[in-house]
């Protein structure tokens, strides 16, 4: 008999719930403005369960759904927000964690978690998922997302990702298993074990295949190669530097090239060129690089650089203007007397 009594309550207040959800109605039991509400109640403050949360208003307190929430696009959570399947509202101001995801149409301020992961206009606080999170605005704290963190207009603080930790601009720090991205900008620490890139990164970027961007102002460093068009800074790599205009210290394993000019320190491993070279050079071979192999001509040597102004070290070191010194087993010298132009060991204009 018991039992049966048990059976009856809990079946009364299965379809109290699903009738309240379809009605936008609930028993309430309140003492002095907060108690506990079964249904689909609109404003409600206290323990609010329901199985559809649809057209709510404001719930403060602990709000338990049990079911995929219908249209709730003006919803109010304040306090802790829990979906067993999702949780959709217009604000979230504390704590929402969802079986699948917590969507918010323009703010959560708290903290946020569902398994496939999170979505709103803004955050401010922690959101995690193990898929992705998709802060569509401006994030200002913590977002961890398992393959993407979406492509945030402003990003100020933390994106992990163990695929894409990316935002359009970003400020703080990018940490991803694939990749570490700025598509716009940004600013502080890029770190992936793939690679980093920004259209214009001012900071750290290390990579462990490769990194690159338009503009990279600070300290880079990647396994196999780093590209762009601007560098200001340090940069290291096992493998090859390239860009247009190279500014500061250049360490790569097997060269250091620029499409205009290189000025500072560029150590590579097999070569280093430019049209125009102001610093410290040194590679095996240097001003020159080999084109191509073929059987006619064999090695077809493209010389590279037009100016040198200070010391180049290598192998063969090559200029058409020099002003510095070379050293190395063959250096040219363009502009020196036609009897002084190709000399072993030590060349100079001065």
């Amino acid at each position: 008999m018991k039992a049966l009594i048990v059976l009856a309550a809990c079946l009364a207040t299965f379809l109290a719930i699903f009738a309240g959800s379809a009605r936008a109605q609930s028993v309430e039991i309140t003492l002095a403005d907060h108690g506990l509400s079964i249904g689909n109640s609109r404003r409600f403050t206290g323990l609010r369960i329901n199985a559809v949360d649809s057209g709510v208003e404001r719930v403060r307190g602990l709000n338990l759904s049990l079911w995929n929430p219908g249209e709730n696009r003006d919803a109010l959570y304040e306090g802790i927000a829990l979906g067993l399947i999702g949780t959709k509202a217009r604000r979230i101001e504390g704590i929402a964690l969802s079986g699948i995801g917590v969507n918010a149409r323009e703010r959560v301020r708290g903290i946020a978690a569902g398994a496939l992961g999170v979505g709103a206009g803004r955050l401010e606080g922690v959101a995690g998922g193990l898929v992705m999170v998709d802060i569509r605005e401006h994030t200002r704290g913590i977002a961890a997302g398992g393959f993407w963190t979406g492509e945030c207009e402003r990003f100020d603080g933390l994106a992990l990702s163990l695929g894409s930790a990316s935002a359009k601009n970003l400020r703080g720090a990018a940490i991803g298993g694939l990749g570490a991205v700025g598509l716009r900008s940004l600013s502080g620490l890029a770190l992936s074990p793939g690679g980093f890139y920004s259209a214009h990164l001012r900071g750290i970027g290390l990579g462990g295949v490769g990194g690159g961007g338009e503009e990279l102002r600070g300290a880079f460093a990647s396994g196999l190669f780093i590209g762009t068009r601007n560098l200001d800074g340090v940069a290291c790599t096992l493998g090859g530097i390239g860009g247009e205009t190279l500014d500061g210290i250049m360490l790569a394993g097997l060269g250091v090239g620029a499409s205009e000019r290189i000025r500072g320190v560029a150590l590579g491993g097999l070569l280093s060129f430019a049209p125009e070279v102001r610093g410290i050079a040194a590679g095996g071979l240097n001003g020159l690089y080999i084109d191509r192999i073929d059987l006619e001509d064999f090695l077809h040597f493209n010389l590279a650089n037009r100016r040198f102004v200070g010391l180049s070290i290598g192998i063969v070191n090559y200029t058409a203007r020099l002003r510095g010194v070379q050293l190395g087993l063959v250096n040219y010298a363009g502009n020196n007397p036609r009897w002084l132009r190709l000399l072993p060991l030590i060349n100079l204009h001065l």
